[in-house]
């Protein structure tokens, strides 16, 4: 007959205790905390559609029949009707002369300015008043887009700015008027001035002849049928200014997605890496559909220095935009109250459940935007959403 050892048996038994309970502590731990979680975070979405066609403006080509040409104005600036563009020569030498004639110009005004600021001696609180003009001066002809009065005020500015203990003298102006003198004769021989005014790239790709007169009663081949319209680049051309601030976009787009535009409606056109911005529209015309495919045509008043180099190009339009918190369709739950069935969330803040009511604005077959509310108890950017998980109550403590 086999003895057994009591108290061996006494210890198992309680080791088997402990086991089940650690077990059972562990599962209750897991069915607690198997949550999936993500954060909430803050993005924009847009829906477009997209179109492949040509930029449409009034146009004029700017030639020169001599050897050199010499540009002053930088690629996209706004050149006044009669203001100088360039200056072209059959001598390297007549060239110089005329830049040196311009460089001379500006530190003659520079000068001018800086001894006009110092004659006037004024005190402190009239020179500190004198440089805020200046800077509402220079604020003013930037947001009129006015090239010759921007240089005025910055010349101004720059003078009050150094006449503070500014070492010229009339001797030095006497010196560059000099000079100026003596470069004088046939300095402005061969300078090249705007026929009207106008923004200035140096693109001439051939297109120039496309007129937005072309563009009434479009159809997709009739956009298509651009492409032949392409010329001759002149060998005597050196840029082009653009003449009127409001261009066309004719693109074709498929029949379906053009079903959410209007004719008079406003949308927006992205050109991607061509301009810093989405460019606002309006819809100016739409054709009958072809094979599923549509003419339109977008009237577009901003972007030019921008958008000046485009001409055949594809392009997304915005049909809507919508700016919220990103969770994924998983995270949406739907309570009864008094409004019905309404979407909520939970999210785990310190260590507890909290379930927070959210507007849907956009849904698609993965995530949801929601609108960004107002308030301590709204969804916040970086709010650890649940996703997953059961058992999901408010104020309930999570173990992990």
């Amino acid at each position: 007959m086999v003895k057994t050892n009591k108290s061996l048996n006494i210890a198992l038994a309680v080791l088997f205790a402990a086991l089940v309970l650690y077990l059972g502590f562990a599962l209750l731990r897991r069915s607690q905390s198997g949550y999936t979680t993500t954060q909430a975070v803050m993005v924009t979405v847009n829906e477009t559609g997209q179109a492949q066609g040509y930029v449409v403006r009034r146009e004029h080509v700017l030639t020169a029949s001599k050897a050199h040409v010499s540009v002053y104005v930088n690629e996209g600036a706004e050149v006044r009707a009669g203001g100088e563009v360039a200056v072209a020569s059959d001598s390297e030498k007549t060239l110089e002369n005329a830049a040196r004639v311009r460089q001379l110009d500006a530190e003659i005004e520079y000068l001018r300015s800086l001894l006009s600021a110092a004659d006037q001696a004024v005190g402190a609180m009239e020179h500190d008043t004198a440089v805020k003009n200046a800077v509402y001066q220079t604020s003013a002809a930037v947001n009129g887009h006015s090239t010759a009065a921007l240089d005025n005020a910055c010349v101004t500015l720059s003078s009050l700015l150094l006449s503070t203990g500014a070492d010229v003298s009339q001797s030095d102006l006497d010196a560059l008027m000099a000079e100026r003198r003596q470069l004088n004769a046939g300095a402005n021989d061969g300078v090249i001035e705007a026929p009207e005014a106008g923004v200035f790239t140096a693109a001439v790709d051939g297109f120039e002849a496309l007129t937005p007169d072309m563009l009434d009663g479009i159809t997709p081949e009739g956009v298509r049928g651009f492409a032949s319209e392409k010329q001759q680049v002149s060998a005597d051309a050196f840029g082009k200014l653009i003449t009127a601030k409001k261009w066309y976009y004719a693109a074709v787009m498929s029949a379906e997605d053009a079903e959410r535009l209007s004719p008079g409606a406003e949308t927006t056109l992205d050109f991607g890496r061509h301009s810093a911005d989405a460019l606002p529209a309006t819809v100016r015309s739409i054709s009958e559909p072809v094979n599923g495919e549509v003419a339109v045509v977008f009237t577009v008043k901003s972007g030019v220095a921008e958008t000046a180099a485009l001409r055949e190009t594809g392009c997304e339009i915005v049909f809507s935009s919508y700016t919220g918190l990103r969770v994924p369709l998983r995270a949406i739950r739907f309570i009864d109250s008094d409004e019905g069935q309404v979407p909520v969330v939970y999210v785990i803040t310190a260590e507890r459940m909290e379930m927070k009511r959210v507007e849907i604005l956009y849904r698609s077959e993965d995530y949801v935007i929601l609108a960004r509310g107002t308030g301590k108890d709204v969804l916040r950017a970086g709010n650890e959403v649940i996703v997953d998980g059961k058992g999901l109550e408010d104020g309930k403590a999570i173990i992990r």
